[in-house]
């Protein structure tokens, strides 16, 4: 009696009890890996308890936030069994009412699906309407001609560009406080006084120091852009925070 009890509980058992109670216990990964097993490759007989593990593992990505991955397997859910009535016991009203709405859009990729039918590799992960991303441009090197490290802050470099801001800046400034110094002392007869003829020698010197030392460091900031620097795309801030969350979400 115990041995045909027991036999008719196996038989009644689904090999999707597992996945569901994970599901439910908020174990997602778990859930996850039982379901992707279970359907790449395809490991269960009948189109209904099919289509039942396409649409658990849709609202398993839905409530991991991977929405691309959840509406393709909403659609494959319902090529495979468009009569599927989910229980809204198990699943939350806002996954609920996105299967209606995938339902809704794209009723020529359910039919596409259902016409297909066939044994699949584990579908990419890529949204139902996906766009190509534009390239990323690459900054051009004429920027660092410009002098006081504009260059180097156009491509990014702003630890170069603050040293080249500086030493250029310091460098200009004094020659040019020195030269307008010394050009203010001369007299009428555009000669300095016995006076002032130090005073005028040592300006001139530091006028000479200061230009050569902004014609040095420009000279380095255009070679170093020029020359010992490789040309590197310029990726948008969107972008990268987008990469570094997806790298966050790989991770977990």
């Amino acid at each position: 009696m115990m041995g045909a009890a027991l036999m008719m509980w196996m038989l009644a058992a689904s090999p999707l009890d597992g996945a569901r109670s994970a599901y439910q216990s908020g174990e997602l990964p778990k859930a996850r890996a039982e379901l992707e097993s279970l359907l790449y490759p395809l490991r269960l007989d009948g189109d209904v308890l099919e289509a039942e593990a396409h649409l658990l593992l849709a609202a398993t990505y839905h409530a991991q936030e991977e929405l691309a991955r959840a509406e393709d397997e909403v659609v494959r859910g319902l090529a495979v069994h468009g009569g599927t009535v989910l229980d809204p016991l198990l699943y939350p009203p806002d996954f609920l009412a996105f299967v209606e709405r995938a339902r809704a859009q794209h009723p020529a990729r359910i039919e596409e699906l259902r016409a297909e039918r066939r044994p699949r590799l584990f579908p990419p992960p890529t949204p139902l309407r996906a766009e190509a991303a534009p390239n990323a441009p690459v900054m051009t090197r004429a920027w660092y001609l410009v002098p006081l490290g504009v260059g180097h802050f156009k491509h990014g470099r702003s630890g170069m560009g603050t040293v080249m801001a500086v030493t250029q800046g310091l460098g200009l400034a004094t020659a040019g406080i020195s030269l307008g110094t010394a050009l203010s002392m001369r007299g009428p007869d555009g000669r300095y006084s016995a006076r002032d003829e130090g005073k005028a020698r040592t300006l001139n010197v530091t006028y000479l120091v200061g230009a050569y030392a902004f014609a040095v460091a420009y000279a380095y900031g255009v070679l170093d852009g020029t020359v010992l620097t490789s040309a590197q795309p310029v990726i948008p801030r969107i972008e990268q925070r987008g990469a570094f969350r997806s790298c966050l979400r790989a991770s977990a």
